[in-house]
């Protein structure tokens, strides 16, 4: 920006090869770099919201689950065969299998609601447990998706930070030689000049 007004410094540097266009590439690269790091920290954001939100769920919808798994087990104790249908011996704990084991689970238990529902299980609360697990199955998906937009967007804002760089490179290599003879525009543009002893 200082050197972007004019004055001492504009007419040095663009008589070292910094002119105006230049400087607006520059600027043009600050301002498309801070953009991308804000973009980065919004997906982040709503990443981690979508966590927090599928973390809640999950546990409701689990505990739901769960719960009708008992009283499926209770109500077919008799009828290992039968029991075996629903496919519930050993319930996943990991995020991306048991929703997996769930639907098939409510699947295969709207096939007995007669019987379930003399247990106390009733159509309208599979149908409940079966939406939660939905829920949780499309939260997911959507945490999935945020999680690699915010990894997409560090990665542009990562390159932005790159160019940015290559150019503030340039930008010193020619300051130091427009300037070497003026130590204090040279620290009015940011830069660190050791005094001469």
């Amino acid at each position: 920006q200082n050197v972007s007004e004019p004055s001492e410094i504009q007419k040095k540097m663009t008589a070292s090869g910094l002119n105006p266009k230049r400087i607006q590439e520059g600027t043009s690269l600050t301002n498309y770099a801070k953009l991308l790091h804000t973009q980065k920290l919004e997906k982040y954001g709503q990443k981690n919201i979508l966590s927090s939100h599928l973390k809640d769920n999950e546990q409701q919808a689990r505990q739901v689950f769960m719960d009708q798994v008992a009283i499926v087990k209770f109500a077919f104790r008799k009828d290992v065969l039968g029991l075996s249908e629903f496919n519930i011996d050993r319930i996943s704990k990991k995020i991306n299998e048991w929703p997996l084991q769930a639907s098939y689970f409510y699947l295969k238990a709207a096939g007995h609601a007669e019987l379930l529902a003399q247990h106390g299980l009733s159509t309208e609360e599979l149908a409940q447990g079966q939406a939660m697990v939905e829920a949780v199955a499309t939260a997911r998906n959507q945490r999935m998706m945020r999680k690699g937009e915010a990894e997409e967007a560090t990665r542009m804002r990562d390159q932005s930070i790159k160019e940015l760089k290559a150019w503030m490179h340039d930008f010193r290599a020619i300051a130091r030689v427009a300037l070497r003879d003026s130590p204090q525009l040279m620290e009015s543009l940011g830069m660190v000049v050791k005094a001469r002893v």
